[in-house]
């Protein structure tokens, strides 16, 4: 008698730790280590990595700093700071200045010097939009605060650039293949700040399209903004910095510990940020703590669903869940986290493939109502290919739930061959693999956004899957419900 297993998508929530027993000691460094450490903004440096610092230069080791933007944006900080309520494109490019003056210092304490620092001159609050919104023959992004599309710093690496994300995946790629990093400290995806989450996912591509080149180095990502994360507040250097409990078992954590003194440091060098601190010094000093927490997160791989399996939708509608019956072993899912379990709308994403196409599940905390709004982004990779070329599928499931898909956010796609099924607290999607460029893909980037109405009200962090290979090259028929 065949034996039916039913699989059930739907994987648990974070589970709450945040302990120092589930954490590694970070290795000592050495003089033969080559470290990049990528910051979106100046100071972030600092507040992540102030303690690595210190003591990658005290081993002798190399040290690199990249600024992928020069922190122009901080509206409320720049008119508390200076006083004035107005500020032209002009005066926020000079607070840019400011910042860059203000790394400069902050980092000559931890031991580095200027010319261990590139600043890259892209738009602060525009990193994610690039990434999102402007590949191929879109238009470059346009800053609201500086009002130019272009890098204006003459200082910076990356001057007169275009905001376009193919130019910073081309700076990013030249240095990190001119320094050859064996050690790379970046911004982790479930990071809060829109900046953080592009950084960490622009420089998961550049290592992808650098393999070949064998610039492989070891990552380690830390967290900068992450809910009320890190408490207490203000400077408190005997503290033990614990891991956010929603992050604990996201990866595994390495913790670097400090000694009293370059705890010390550390502070003095967040307070050379003065620019920074009239609207937030409780919370930057919060950084200065008896030791740094980082993770190392492997690039997970979507699992393939056996070629004999068939998706029952009765048996999904019965249960309110994805049921696959199979006589192979069940396959792992692959799924992300919202960055907020206590979110009103998402819970968790999933994947699957099944020959040439990718099945999604989206759960939710709760019931969909009238006004749920549902993004799902997917982003092929494929070696050796065009990433800027490839499509940018966006799609929505809107309030009516009716499905529209778009290449790059501009170009709606009609026939589409995207089918979904939509339950009371899940959406279950069927996409085809040639939707996002073809059957050869080896990768996928990924996210999704929940708003209710046009207002968001979560969403996951962007994420890189690798994709299996198909066992065959058809699409399973599926069966609907009758009723």
């Amino acid at each position: 008698m065949m034996l039916f297993r039913f699989l059930l998508i739907g994987l648990a929530t974070l589970v709450a730790a945040g302990n120092l027993s589930a954490q590694t000691p970070m290795p000592p460094f050495r003089r033969s280590d080559r470290i990049v450490i990528i910051a979106p903004h100046p100071d972030d440096e600092v507040l992540a990595t102030g303690g690595v610092i210190q003591q990658a230069v005290a081993a002798g080791a190399e040290v690199r700093v990249l600024y992928l933007t020069n922190g122009d944006h901080n509206q409320i900080a720049f008119k508390l700071y200076s006083g004035k309520l107005l500020l032209t494109g002009r005066g926020y490019q000079r607070f840019g200045e400011k910042r860059v003056a203000e790394a400069i210092a902050a980092t000559g304490l931890l031991g580095l010097r200027r010319e261990q620092l590139t600043f890259l001159g892209y738009p602060d609050w525009g990193l994610l939009p690039m990434w999102r919104d402007c590949w191929a023959d879109a238009k470059p992004f346009r800053s609201d605060a500086t009002r130019v599309s272009a890098v204006p710093y003459k200082d910076s690496y990356s001057y007169e650039q275009p905001y376009r994300p193919e130019l910073l995946l081309a700076d990013l790629k030249t240095l990190l293949a001119e320094f050859r990093p064996t050690m790379l400290f970046a911004p982790h995806p479930a990071d809060t700040n829109p900046d953080h989450r592009a950084v960490s996912v622009f420089v998961r591509l550049a290592l992808l399209e650098l393999q070949a080149e064998k610039v492989c180095p070891q990552m380690f990502y830390y967290v900068v903004h992450f809910g009320d994360w890190p408490k207490p507040y203000h400077y408190h250097p005997e503290v033990v910095m614990s891991v956010p409990s929603r992050l604990a078992e996201n990866g595994q954590w390495h913790t670097l510990a400090l000694t009293p003194r370059q705890t010390e440091i550390k502070y003095r060098a967040i307070l050379e940020n003065a620019s920074q601190l009239t609207t937030r010094q409780f919370y930057l000093e919060a950084f200065a703590r008896a030791n740094e927490l980082f993770a190392s997160l492997p690039t997970e791989r979507i699992s393939l669903l056996p070629s004999d399996a068939r998706l029952d939708w009765k048996q999904a509608v019965r249960n309110r869940s994805l049921a696959i019956n199979t006589q192979s072993p069940s396959p792992k899912l692959n799924g992300q986290h919202s960055t907020d379990s206590d979110s009103i709308s998402l819970k968790n994403t999933a994947f699957l493939r099944q020959g040439d196409d990718l099945i999604v599940a989206v759960d939710f905390h709760n019931r969909l109502g009238p006004r749920s709004n549902v993004h799902l982004f997917l982003y092929g990779y494929q070696r050796a290919g065009d990433f800027a070329g490839l499509p940018k599928i966006h799609i929505n499931v809107n309030p009516l739930g009716h499905v529209h898909v778009y290449d790059d956010d501009r170009k709606r796609i009609t026939e589409h061959g995207v089918t979904m099924i939509r339950l009371a607290d899940k959406l279950i999607l069927r996409v085809p693999m040639s939707l996002l460029g073809g059957l050869k893909l080896d990768h996928v980037f990924t996210a999704t956004r929940a708003n209710l109405g046009q207002i968001s009200a979560d969403d996951t962090a962007w994420k890189l899957y690798e994709l299996p290979s198909a066992d065959f090259q058809h699409t399973v028929t599926l069966e609907k419900p009758n009723g």
